[in-house]
């Protein structure tokens, strides 16, 4: 996760970095690729159910030159230290470290036959805090700026599930496509309704006149691998065998109130099922531009998270509840995989700045603070 800086980066200043860092480099392909905040729909999509998330116009920009030196140096303006490794002799790197997405990328893009023989890659950005997707927002651009074909490479769908396939084999969490494809798919001024089971996508229009979201950070740090995920995740495959329906399916196809005998599953599964039926009616609350009903949901996904799915912690509740005492706030929840991370929150437009400075004098020193997020997009090459 990049740390927040004072000026967004643009391509002309990554351009430049690059240049000091690798001076003997050629010119380098540039890749921008956003963070996203989830409005309502967390621990349905691995499980084939409807989210919806936004892209924001934080980011991770990489800037990549390909060469036959048959090495691999690269540097991140926000983490330490370089790295340099011969391509066909990759070192194994610990949980956690961003040479995992590095080799990732370059492992999804030699199984297409598009990898660089050799390569000096230059990664930074400002996605300000945790729960924003930093993970496949940095897969994204990578895949964009390593990819041997150019404007000719993935684009789509297919960069969308081969950021998820680094995520799956190289960096060790399960996760679904919804952060991908948000990071992907995004529109400017909206959502993305994004149809897990069969990943079919539509707009849902976020007009900035009607309605803010604001992002807070709780300060609480999360790593997904090394948390109970996965372990969530596994019950919810055991949940799958035993009604008998395809895991991929399951958000869609249980029936709520299935008894399990074992009431742990039971209450994963409730937040699952009520997940779903919330998300849905989210996505028909904004088209409709009902916004106090769309705040409702967001509450009611926040306790489904903490009581049924068991992923928040002390202080997202107390971060949630301090922008639902702020007049103007229609909602908030935790959004992300939860553990720690952030809290979004529904707030009209005349209400952002004392929402704001409302929410942020109660946040400790740990914490990256508060802002508006909008949408700007999906990920794209270039400047």
């Amino acid at each position: 996760m990049a740390a927040p800086t004072a000026e967004a980066p643009t391509g002309a200043s990554v351009a430049r970095a690059f240049a000091a860092h690798f001076p003997d480099a050629a010119a380098p392909r540039l890749a921008f690729a956003p963070g996203r905040v989830n409005l309502i729909g967390d621990h349905v999509d691995y499980c084939g159910g409807t989210v919806l998330p936004m892209p924001i116009e934080q980011g991770t920009w990489v800037a990549a030159a390909a060469n036959e030196s048959g090495m691999l140096r690269a540097v991140s303006v926000d983490r330490e230290p370089a790295l340099a490794f011969p391509l066909d002799r990759p070192p194994r790197f610990p949980d956690g470290h961003w040479g995992r997405f590095l080799h990732g990328a370059l492992a999804v893009l030699e199984a297409d036959g598009a990898a660089p023989t050799g390569a000096d890659v230059l990664v930074t950005g400002n996605i300000p805090c945790g729960g924003l997707s930093s993970s496949a927002s940095l897969s994204v651009a990578l895949l964009l700026a390593l990819d041997g074909r150019g404007d000719a490479g993935l684009t789509g769908l297919p960069l969308a599930r081969a950021a998820q396939r680094i995520e799956h084999e190289h960096v060790g969490v399960a996760c679904g496509l919804m952060d991908q494809a948000a990071v992907v798919l995004g529109e400017a001024g909206a959502a993305l309704e994004f149809h897990c089971a069969d990943a079919t996508a539509s707009a849902v229009p976020i007009p900035e006149e009607e309605i803010a979201i604001l992002v807070a950070d709780s300060g609480v740090p999360r790593t997904l691998a090394g948390s109970a995920y996965n372990e969530r995740r596994d019950a919810l495959t055991r949940a799958a065998e035993l009604a008998g329906i395809e895991f991929t399916r399951l958000a869609t196809s249980l029936q709520p109130g299935t008894a399990f005998g074992d009431a742990e599953l039971e209450r994963l599964a409730r937040h699952v099922t009520g997940e779903q039926a919330r998300v849905e009616a989210a996505c028909a609350a904004a088209r409709a531009g009902d916004w106090p009903r769309f705040g409702r949901l967001l509450d009611a996904s926040h306790a489904s998270l903490r009581d049924d799915y068991a992923v928040s912690c002390p202080a997202l509740d107390r971060l949630a509840e301090a922008f639902r005492r702020q007049p103007g706030c229609f909602g908030a929840r935790l959004t992300g995989a939860g553990f720690g991370g952030a809290v979004v929150a529904a707030v009209r437009p005349d209400s952002v700045a004392a929402c704001l400075a409302a929410v942020t004098a109660g946040l400790g020193a740990d914490s990256r603070g508060a802002f508006r997020a909008r949408s700007r997009g999906g990920a794209r090459r270039g400047e």
